[in-house]
């Protein structure tokens, strides 16, 4: 058995001044101050309630940050509903014009809001599949060019809305999971390489010239995960669980963090992080939900309505772990 001399730790260093160059997680007494100090605790991640957005949505579409983005269409085919749009200025949600197409449903986007594109979609008459391209510059919408790959619903896009990197879909009508990629520049897109695993509902981060594909529907959901480089797709670490129709955030191959969704058990609230090499547990959504908008990067993010089954209006916001400055200690 361990003696007291071996369990008994070190005695808290009484100090008239805050020591320099503290090491995390040393504890002292301030005798000047009065008061018994600790440096560098790591706050716990963590996702907060946040305002809602103005309409249920089951997937709108989005892209931005958690403190401007914007939503747009709908998961689903609902008429003149698929158009609706509307921003987020860091503490509510705004209706903004709508996409001027009716037949938005399962429409997918990315971008910020002053550079966001609604993209393909329609699913349900009249159109089954699109790829048409509508540009949000701030203020309202206009037709943009209309990409190069099959006209599909629920495809991965990241980017912003000018040089956007789309990959993925269903065909028409959901006919065939498509594999293909193709990039924005304005004006035009160019086809490129294929996704080893065609899927949709898949999430992407990134930009055209670095990105991951991860997760997805094939269905059904699958385990994939693929880094893109400019030009062609590379296998990942694959994640730890299947998941499809999730929220995501993140800066490219080594950064994505996804949230929610749904496994093959129903809709999800957990959420993972990957650092380029390998996946982690973070902290889970108060609000168990699938598709649904996400924004922002792996310590800072926003998510948006969604499914629970029912479409949601509820939103949070996350903040990553981070080590907090040196605090007082108290016991209240």
């Amino acid at each position: 058995m361990a003696g007291y001399n071996t369990i008994r730790g070190l005695k808290v260093k009484y100090l008239s001044a805050d020591p320099a160059g503290a090491e995390a997680g040393q504890v002292w007494y301030n005798s000047t101050t009065g008061t018994l100090r600790v440096d560098s605790i790591l706050n716990a991640a963590a996702w907060a309630s946040a305002p809602a957005p103005n309409r249920k949505n089951g997937a709108a579409t989005g892209g931005g940050t958690p403190t401007a983005a914007i939503l747009s269409g709908n998961y689903g085919y609902n008429g003149s509903k698929t158009a609706e749009a509307e921003e987020w200025d860091g503490s509510g949600w705004t209706n903004i014009a709508s996409i001027p197409s009716t037949n938005q449903g399962y429409n997918f986007g990315c971008g910020t809001v002053s550079d966001f594109s609604s993209m393909g979609g329609g699913y349900g008459p009249p159109v089954p599949g699109s790829t048409s391209v509508y540009d949000w510059n701030g203020s309202g919408w206009t037709t943009g060019a209309s990409f190069t790959t099959p006209g599909c619903i629920q495809a991965g896009v990241c980017g912003p809305g000018q040089n956007a990197l789309l990959c993925g879909g269903s065909g028409p009508g959901f006919a065939g999971r498509l594999n293909t990629t193709c990039e924005r520049t304005g004006a035009s897109w160019t086809n490129t390489g294929l996704l080893s695993t065609a899927r949709d509902s898949l999430n992407v981060s990134g930009t055209k010239g670095e990105a991951i594909a991860s997760g997805g529907n094939s269905p059904p959901q699958v385990l994939v995960v693929e880094s893109y480089n400019g030009s062609s797709w590379a296998a990942e670490t694959a994640l730890p669980s299947a998941r499809g129709v999730v929220g995501e955030a993140g800066t490219g191959s080594s950064d994505q963090f996804l949230f929610g969704g749904e496994s093959g058990s129903g809709s999800i609230a957990t959420s993972v992080r990957y650092n380029g090499t390998s996946w982690s547990a973070d902290a889970s959504l108060a609000t168990v939900r699938q598709i649904l908008g996400g924004f922002g990067t792996s310590t800072a993010a926003l998510c948006a309505a969604g499914s629970s089954p029912v479409p949601s209006t509820t939103s949070e916001t996350y903040s990553g772990g981070s080590l907090a400055p040196v605090k007082n200690i108290s016991t209240s």
